[in-house]
This record gives C-alpha cells, structure tokens and sequence, in this order.
C-alpha cells in the first residue's frame, strides 16, 4: 500500500524551484508548513524511491506510475472471481438422482405436504404434519418414536410485548428417529423444528430443515449403516418459546446428553446454508464440516456476531444443556419470513441442495467417526477462495498485538526518515473515521428514503431484491470517501490519511481481538497486508515493478478475501434498515483510495454521487413486494369486566387496518391495558362485542417463609382459546407451576415490571396455576387469545384473517382480558 499525495498536473515531478525531493512514500512532496513530513539531514538519495518507477530522485514515466493500481486492480478482480466463483450455488438434483445422494426435487415434495397451511404447535394442520413425518420415516423401516410432555420455560427475548416473558407448553409432541450405529461411540442427532408460527404456511422456516431431515434419512438409508447412532429429531412448539427442544433436554432417556447436535434452519426464502453458531470446543467440528463436506460455508465471524444479538434457535437449549454441535442456516430473502407468503412456491431449489448437501455430508462424516474422544479447544476460523484456515481462539490477541507492533515500527521509522509526523497521522486518522461516520450516518438516514416504495419494509426493515440498493450505497461511501480526501488534503495530505486509515485498521484489530475474537480475523489480516505492503513500497524494491505487484497481492489480497465478501453478506443479514453497517466496513476500504491512485480525479466525487443518487432512486422506484406480501398487524382487545375495547396495531397506517384505526393515530404505550407492554402501538376504539371472558377461580393454599402466600388459579377460556395470558403485578412472583408444570427458577422481575406468562395448548377444562406471590394485594389479569378478529375486521370466509406476525407480535387476534385482585 503506497501513500500519495494527490497531484493536479500529469506529470509527477515537482517544479524545480521546490526544494529537493524528500524520501516520501510515494514520490515527491510539497515542502510547505501545511503539517506534512519535511526532509531530515538523516536522509540520503539511497533511501528514496518512486513507486511509480524511475530511478530514485528521478522522474516517473506516465505509464510506470500506474503499475501499482493496475495491479491492485487486476488482483481485486482475480479475487473476486475466485469468491464468485467458491460461491456459486450447487444445481439441484431432480427425482432421478442417484438414490444414495440428496436431491433436492425429492425434499420439495415433502415441503408440498408439510406447508400447506400453517401449522402452529396444537393445530390439526401441525398434527397433521407430525403424522406425516412419522408415517414417511417409519416406511424408511426407522424406528420412530412420539416423546409428549410438557414444559415451561423462561426467554424474555422471544416476548411478543417486550416485556419478561414465560412461556409453557401443556402437550409438546417431539418426533424421534433412530437408526442404530454398528458400533456406536457417540450418538449424532441431526435436529430441526416443525411446527409454523400463525403468520403463515411456514415452507421455509422450517418446511425445508424438516424436508431436509426426511430426505437425508432416506439417503443415508440406502448405503451400509453408520458406525454412530444417527438422530433425526423433530422438535415442537420451537416458535412458542423452544419448549419442545427444552422438553428434549429434560426428559431422560429421549436425547442422550452427550449426542453432537445438528441443528438446520432457515431465516428467508433463498441463499446459501451458513454455519451460523457452534458449541463448545467445537474446533474438530468445524474442521470435519470444512473438510469432509462439500460446499460448507462458515466462519467464525458468524458465530462471534450471533452471540451479541437477541436471537435464539432450539440450538440455545441444547447448548445450555452442554451439547455439542452445530447451527446451520440460510437468511436470505427476509420478506417471506414468519409471512403469509412462506409458501412452497418461495421455496428455491439450489438452497435446498446446498442445505441438503450438508445435513447428509455431516450425518455421514460423523455417522462413521470415532467420536468417543474429541479434542477441547475453539478456533478463529474462515474460509478464502476454496482455503480453509483456522487457528486457536486464544492466539487472536497476540497476532494482533504483534500486527499493531509491526505497525508502530513502520510509523516509528517512516516518521524518523521524514516521510510522516505525528502530527499529520493523527489528522489522517481523523479523516478516516469521519469517512467512516460521515457514510454510514448517510446511509442510515437515506436507507427509509430508499424504501419508502416498498411497503414490506416497515415490517421487515428490509425490501425483496436489495443487491441493487446495497450497490447503490457503495457507490455512495465511494462519493463520500473521495469527497473528503480531496477537502482534507491540504489538512491531512495523502500520505497522512493513509498512515491514519492503517492506524484506524490497527486499533480494530486490536480491538475486535479482545471484544470479537471470532471476528478479528477480518480486520488483524487484511491489516498486516497493508502494513507488509507499505515495508515494501517504502523499500528499495519498491522502486521497481515485481516491488510493485508484490505490494498490490499483500494489501489487496486479504482484503478481497476478507472484506468485500462480507458486504452482501451483512446486508443479508441485517436487511437495508441496517446498510450502515456494510457501508462503514466499505467506507475502511475507500480511505486506503489515496494509497491507490497516484492522481485522485477531481470528477469522482460528482460522479459517484450521481451514479449513486441514480442508483438509489432507481431503487426506490422498483416495484414492492406484490400486495398480498404485506401483512397487516391489527389485534382486537377486549376488557370483559369493563366491556370497552379497543384495536392495536404494530405496524404503520395500511388501507386495510385505517378502517378501524384513526389513519394519524400515533404509537405509544398500552400499560394500562396490558401490565409489562414495551413495544409501542397504535391504538384506538372498538366497539365491544359480546364476547365471554376467562373464567377465574382463586385460592390460597398456603403461606411461605417470606411472609407471603401461595395462591392456587384455574382458568378456563369459556371460548374455547387454546392459549391463555397471565399477567401478575404489584406483588412479586417467588416462584411458580402450571397444571403440574415447575417453572425454571424463582425469577420474578425486577422493580415494578409486570410477571408475564404464556400458555399454548391450553386443554378444554382449563389450566391450574400455582403461584408463590410476596406479601402485599397482588393484581392477576388473565387473557385468552384466539387467531381471526371479530366484527367487521373478520373478512375471510371463516370470519378469520390468517394473523399477520404470529408469536413475532400479537398480529390479527381477538384478546379477551379479566382481572382480579388479590388480597
């Protein structure tokens, strides 16, 4: 990496009434007191070089000193070949693939029979699908067994109010397939859920992960049995609070405590499967996916980034219960997600190879391992261009250490031939971070801008197809990185802003080394290139050609490699609301843009700034999601002992929910009609229908060591709602049951927070609930909840509307709510 200054005229020697080039890192440089580095009597001609060519203190051809780009240039472009071209999606396989191998045609067909309603943990459309898979594995000749129970759980981050959740399941039907090893070391369960949210039919999360399972069972069927036990587990009522994978986990004798676990799931509609998430000492795992099955991708960052975000899968339980194992998903294609239009026809073919692929890889790979001893230990890990490299998690901090002193050698001893001053690197490092602030606060801001056309993206803060905003916004950090360079020039020359764009470099190695191990790899690499390419440049092979190209492959290779695939990446991930983040990495990139071209066009800025303001409005103009994609969010409130309603949306003002809501009604808080509610809604009211509220029988049984009391509830839904709501405050909760069910541990929340439960297959005689309240009149505001709306907002057939986020938010439902006191 070189540093430049930028030079107005074509040629790039300096008038000769300046004084004598000075030894800088790219050629010759304005002697003025503008804070840039001078000549020191240290220096002599034999220190100087031009990285454009020439000899050293001469002139530079105009050809010679294009070199250096045009290598940079030709390297990006033969990395990024080899990233599309390791990133290509595998050609599905159609009903006459070989029976020993995946086929994604055959997977599909179970998808057309799983997905063709919603299927939500105790609907006929979910028992249905259970019968499906058992009848399907057991023509197999698999030993397949039904495990029911029930379960209670505590997941404040799935709550659909935002407030301190519990959830509990009184009938959880988790599938079990067995087939047995010759020789079993370690059993290997190969995990996903079946159930839908109420939003939709549910084809992707998880159709595909459970047609996934029934197809590699086949598969792996065909061939000699497997030395290990293989598992394939079906999980219930994993959208109503992972319950059926934490019934797994506590039931003896149903999932051995040591099984390595494989857990498949998807987040979108498209994409390539991802290793998301590992378990513990998981090293040797990731190896054997890297290196045993074909087409795996991972990377540690994944993992690393996961674990700060309020997400969780059935994986989550079985890694608090020790498990090892693997989380393996695809998240492209967010707009059909927990949607209406979840459906097979969402379905794409190449992603259910690729995930197929790698479930049968994996059964196989482990299925014939020893797996009695695995090794301890965790890994930074990544793959680049078909490589796969990995090293321990603990020698993150040194390597970076080590960088960052390399870095500090190479300033120190720039500084001392002249070439840089302090003060002019730390001006540099400012521009940088300004660049870095400066785009992604645009893109943050114009992101709603971009979108304001595509009505799912107030749902999902994402728009369907957003390649060509996400380009858009590239284009835009470009602007925005030239713009500064050019204004910050005569502040903060062109050497300077590079030294300070590799100190900014420098300092988030170190940094992600300590917060994000896993990830660090992304900045402590890419950052030694750049640092190993300016020792070359400011040698004396950097004078010559093959000094040149060797510095464009260290700095331009690992960021290629690194880097760049992670933008679409990220924006996958994270959706067009959050193209700051890609856009902040992509603005590192374009602060090195001095290093690169020896004369910085003064039309690129402009020009970036229209191609990117053509771009995004062009975005904006593109067609959303078809109309039937949107998914209103109303709920209908009912508070049976006051006979007032009143509607509730989550969602902007729609054609469809203004009839019942005022279309300038504003969000704001509903505590007061439900305890514990932190999501803001819109609200207005409803007429109150005739609606019965739950019946409520209280009692107390007994007293407790802390001075409070022990109060027995039944509640019955006198309309027949198979999911109750029980709210509790003004006296905190010490503890609790339902019919029968323990909870976790005593967890009442902290302060004056409302204790929330949530109660799914709730039987026709009701629920008993056991509560251990402190000293003090307590206030119980049960609910029962059914899909569909009353009144006029019924418009389907069936005087129901499919709901619109299912468990995500309380979407299109009919909520009656009673209320007692208790003294």
């Amino acid at each position: 990496m070189a540093l430049r200054r930028y030079e107005t005229r074509a040629g790039g020697t300096p008038p000769k009434s300046r004084d004598r080039p000075a030894p800088d890192l790219v050629g010759p440089k304005d002697p003025r007191p503008d804070g840039q580095a001078r000549d020191s009597p240290g220096d002599h001609d034999t220190d100087r070089y031009e990285p454009g060519g020439g000899r050293p203190g001469g002139g530079r051809t105009a050809g010679a000193r294009w070199v250096f780009p045009a290598a940079v240039a030709t390297f990006a472009a033969l990395c990024l070949s080899l990233v599309l071209w390791d990133g290509r999606m595998p050609a599905a396989r159609g009903p006459d693939a070989p029976a020993d191998t995946f086929s994604a045609a055959r997977a599909i067909a179970h998808v057309r029979e799983i997905a063709s309603a919603p299927r939500p943990s105790g609907s006929p459309a979910h028992a249905r699908a259970r019968d499906y898979l058992v009848r399907t594995l057991t023509a197999l000749d698999i030993d397949t067994r039904v495990h029911t129970g029930a379960e209670a759980a505590h997941r404040p981050d799935l709550s659909p109010t935002g407030a301190d959740s519990r959830y509990a399941g009184l009938r959880l039907e988790n599938v079990v397939a067995r087939i047995p090893g010759t020789a079993s070391t370690r059993p290997v369960a190969l995990v996903t859920h079946y159930d839908s949210t109420e939003a939709g039919p549910g084809a992707n999360d998880a159709g595909v992960p459970v047609s996934v399972l029934l197809e590699t069972a086949r598969a792996l069927r065909t061939g000699p049995p497997p030395r290990n036990d293989v598992l394939f587990v079906f999980t219930d009522a994993e959208e109503s609070g992972l319950l059926g994978a934490q019934a797994l986990v506590n039931a003896p004798g149903v999932l051995p405590p040591d099984a390595v676990v494989l857990n498949f799931e998807a987040r979108g509609s498209r994409g390539p499967s991802l290793m998301f998430e590992t378990g513990p000492d998981t090293a040797w795992l990731v190896k054997t996916l890297a290196g045993k099955v074909s087409g795996a991708r991972t990377d540690s960052l994944l993992d690393a980034a996961y674990g700060y975000m309020p997400n969780l899968t059935d994986f989550t339980v079985f890694q608090e219960a020790g498990h090892q194992g693997l989380n393996l998903a695809y998240l492209d294609g967010y707009t059909h997600y927990h949607g209406a239009t979840d459906t097979p026809d969402q379905v794409d073919p190449a992603t259910v190879q690729h995930q197929g692929g790698q479930a049968l890889g994996l059964a196989r790979a482990l299925g014939s391992a020893d797996l009695a001893r695995t090794p301890a230990g965790d890994s930074v890990y990544f793959q680049a261009a078909g490589w796969f490299v990995s090293y321990p998690v603990g020698a993150a901090l040194p390597v970076a250490l080590a960088v960052a002193g390399l870095g500090l050698v190479l300033l120190r001893r720039l500084r001392a031939r002249g070439m840089l001053t302090v003060g002019g690197t730390c001006r540099g490092f400012l521009v940088a971070l300004g660049q870095l602030l400066l785009a992604a606060g645009a893109a943050l801001a114009l992101a709603p801008l971009t979108a304001s056309g595509h009505p799912e993206f107030a749902h999902y803060h994402d728009i369907g197809g957003h390649g060509p905003a996400l380009a858009g916004f590239l284009v835009l950090t470009l602007a925005v990185g030239s713009t500064s360079a050019l204004l910050a020039r005569r502040w903060a020359g062109p050497g300077a802003q590079v030294a300070g764009a590799a100190l900014l470099w420098i300092l988030l190695s170190c940094a992600s080394a300590v917060a994000l191990p896993g990830g660090s790899h992304v900045f402590i690499w890419p950052t030694l290139g750049l640092l190993a390419a300016a020792t070359v440049l400011t040698s004396r092979a950097g004078t010559t050609v093959r000094g040149q190209v060797l510095a464009a492959a260290l700095c331009t290779v690992p960021l290629a490699l690194l880097v760049l695939p992670l933008l679409p990446l990220l924006t996958d991930a994270l959706g067009l609301g959050l193209v700051a983040v890609p856009v902040a990495v992509a603005a590192l990139l374009t602060a090195l843009l001095p290093g690169v071209l020896p004369i910085l066009p003064r039309l690129l800025p402009v020009t970036a700034a229209v191609v990117a303001a053509a771009v995004l409005a062009g975005t904006a103009l593109l067609p959303p999601e078809r109309a039937h994609h949107l998914r209103a969010d109303l709920t209908y409130l009912l508070d049976a002992d006051r006979r007032t309603a009143h509607w509730l949306s989550g969602a902007p003002s729609d054609a469809w929910s203004d009839r019942f809501l005022p279309a300038d009604a504003e969000s704001g808080s509903v505590t007061d009609l439900w305890p514990g509610w932190r999501v803001p809604v819109r609200r207005g009211p409803a007429e109150a229908f005739l609606l019965p509220g739950p019946r409520i029988t209280t009692k107390v049984v007994g007293g407790s060591e802390s001075g409070g009391r022990r109060v027995r509830l039944t509640v019955v839904s006198e309309r027949g709602a198979r999911e109750l709501v029980i709210l509790v405050s003004g006296a905190a909760v010490r503890g609790w049951s339902v019919s029968g069910v323990p909870g976790e541990f005593a967890d009442d929340p902290a302060g004056d927070a409302a204790w929330e439960l949530w109660v799914r297959q709730v039987p026709e005689r009701g629920a008993e609930l056991e509560l251990e309240l402190a000293a003090g009149p307590a206030t119980v505001r049960v609910i029962d909840r059914t899909p569909g709306l009353p009144g006029p907002a019924a418009d389907g057939a069936n005087g129901t509307r499919a709901p619109a986020l299912g468990v995500a938010s309380l979407g299109e439902a009919t909520l009656v709510a009673t209320t007692r006191t208790l003294r």
